[in-house]
């Protein structure tokens, strides 16, 4: 390949008793029309959102704006100053496009500079089979009678549920691929408040499924403060340590057996230093179980005497010596 050059030459001026001196810098004109490959990355897939990062964006100019493209179909353009202060590319909810769940989609990004373009390498990102949004308390929940939205109660503690986006005529727009306005409320499929509404906004935001699961989990165990110890007990404030712990993660969707031994199997092993919440810390020679629920605290089913409780997580060391901290989701 033949590279053509342009020479641009500049002349400085020094002081009078010095002699003028000639300064060469040559730019390769290629340069200008060639750029690098922009490097995409997978941050997080929910069931109606793809987040994307651009790995290598410090590579580009602060004049490259960064076009979108999902199945090949252009989707929206990001500035290189947008790109950096969002820190990732958001595709979702234009209200032309609307991700279907379980999907898999093809994304790419075109950086453009003047005449110079460069596109990515396809990322492969598969939809979510839900999305599960963090919903705070005290947020405003609605109904919809009669073709309209109606202010109801209020949620009375945080909660994290998986939910269904619609628009203001409560029409769902999971795979919806015209323009039918804007996803400003949110079905909530789940829990308390199944069936019933919250506009999306303030108090309300999508997490990750492993993590609402994990408060699913750790809620539930933590409303069973103040319950009665029963061995061999397996039912809501009337439990045993392992009876506690397997009724949590069941709300979680995941089955356990009312075993201790059983439960220390499972997950992966973490250390005291690593703990986070929802971790189950097994010990007196593999004979009780508590759960960690962040904030230094744990609960568990101690005794007919103490019954169920929450305590500070030092409070481990009465129990006899940890065996292992298990990581279930």
């Amino acid at each position: 390949m033949i590279i053509s050059s342009v020479i641009m030459i500049s002349f400085v001026a020094f002081a009078p008793q010095e002699s003028t001196k000639t300064y060469v810098n040559v730019i390769t004109a290629s340069a200008a029309d060639s750029m690098t490959k922009p490097v995409l990355i997978k941050r997080q897939a929910y069931s109606n959102k793809i987040e994307a990062g651009v790995k290598n964006l410090t590579s580009f100019s602060s004049k490259t704006t960064f076009e979108v493209y999902v199945n090949g179909r252009y989707v929206r353009k990001y500035t290189w100053q947008a790109l950096k202060k969002d820190n990732y590319i958001n595709i979702t909810d234009d209200g032309k496009l609307y991700l279907k769940a379980s999907t898999k989609y093809k994304v790419t990004v075109k950086a453009v500079n003047g005449s110079a373009k460069s596109e990515s390498s396809v990322l492969n990102v598969k939809t979510a089979a839900k999305t599960y949004y963090h919903i705070d308390k005290n947020v405003q929940l609605y109904s919809f009678k009669n073709g309209r939205f109606k202010k109801s109660s209020k949620t009375k503690a945080s909660v994290a549920v998986s939910g269904t986006l619609t628009t203001d005529k409560n029409k769902h727009v999971a795979g919806q691929s015209k323009n039918i306005g804007g996803a400003n409320y949110v079905l909530i499929n789940e829990g308390d408040h199944k069936g019933k509404y919250v506009k999306v906004g303030k108090g309300v935001k999508r997490t990750p499924e492993r993590k609402a699961r994990i408060k699913t989990a750790v809620d539930y165990a933590a409303s069973m403060n103040g319950g009665r110890y029963v061995w061999g007990g397996t039912k809501y404030k009337a439990t045993d340590c392992c009876g506690l712990t397997m009724q949590a993660y069941r709300k979680a969707g995941v089955n356990m057996y009312n075993s201790v031994y059983s439960q220390a199997k499972m997950g992966k092993a973490v250390s005291l230093k690593n703990i986070e919440a929802g971790d189950l810390i097994i010990c007196n020679n593999y004979g009780h179980v508590a759960m960690y629920i962040g904030g230094g605290k744990i609960v568990h089913a101690m005794s007919t005497y103490y019954g169920i409780r929450i305590q500070p997580l030092a409070n481990i060391k009465y129990c006899g010596k940890i065996n292992t901290i298990r990581r279930i989701l």
